[in-house]
């Protein structure tokens, strides 16, 4: 072998190493890349659902104490027949139901069951966003603690007897608490003690 070939083959060594070298680094940075990207949606899809979680448990507890403060508008009657002649407070009279409610009273009820209308309509929305990014546990109670909550607009609206509207409270506050220890295995957080608030239970006084 004359040193013109040696010279070649040295050549072609060299330019073989850099191409192998420009390769291997654009492999491993595109590797790098995919890395960043992955982890960047990971920690998106986290926020994402952080936020959502948080909004639904937040609206739903609020709602949770509106219609519980309008729940004590109710009277605690066992009367079969709630409201002669209507089933839904939002048809009645202004001035009232004699010997059932008052025009105040009315007021007060059906305030609180249009805004709980809307503002259920609105978890609605965060329910469907929720039913795409979360775990099915989280899914499922945010499903069961939507239904809970308008199992009580719908006694408000129909005046049942304040037992009836606090037992469904009590209802509402046990899938609120199912889909809090939910949201919190989904996102990895401590299956510890959850205090939403401090308010006494009807089944902590049996």
């Amino acid at each position: 072998m004359d040193d013109s070939t040696v010279q070649v083959l040295g050549i072609a060594i060299g330019v073989l190493g850099t191409l192998l070298a420009a390769v291997l680094t654009q492999v491993l940075a595109s590797r790098a890349e995919r890395r960043r990207r992955s982890a960047d949606e990971r920690s998106r899809w986290y926020a994402d659902r952080l936020r959502l979680n948080s909004s639904f448990l937040a609206s739903s507890l609020k709602l949770e104490r509106d219609m519980w403060d309008a729940a004590s508008q109710l009277d605690i009657d066992g009367r079969r027949v709630r409201m002669p002649g209507f089933t839904s407070i939002l048809l009645t009279p202004e001035e009232g139901i004699d010997g059932v409610f008052d025009a105040i009273t009315r007021d007060i009820i059906v305030e609180a069951v249009e805004d709980a209308f809307e503002r259920l309509d609105a978890l609605e929305e965060t329910a469907s966003e929720i039913a795409l990014v979360g775990t099915p546990a989280e899914i499922e109670t945010a499903r069961n603690l939507h239904e809970a909550l308008w199992d009580v607009a719908g006694l408000l609206e129909s005046y049942q007897s304040f037992d009836s509207a606090a037992d469904a409270v009590e209802r509402a506050r046990a899938a609120r608490d199912a889909f809090a220890q939910a949201a919190r295995r989904g996102l990895g957080t401590s299956d510890g003690p959850l205090v939403l608030d401090g308010r006494p239970r009807r089944s902590d006084q049996l």
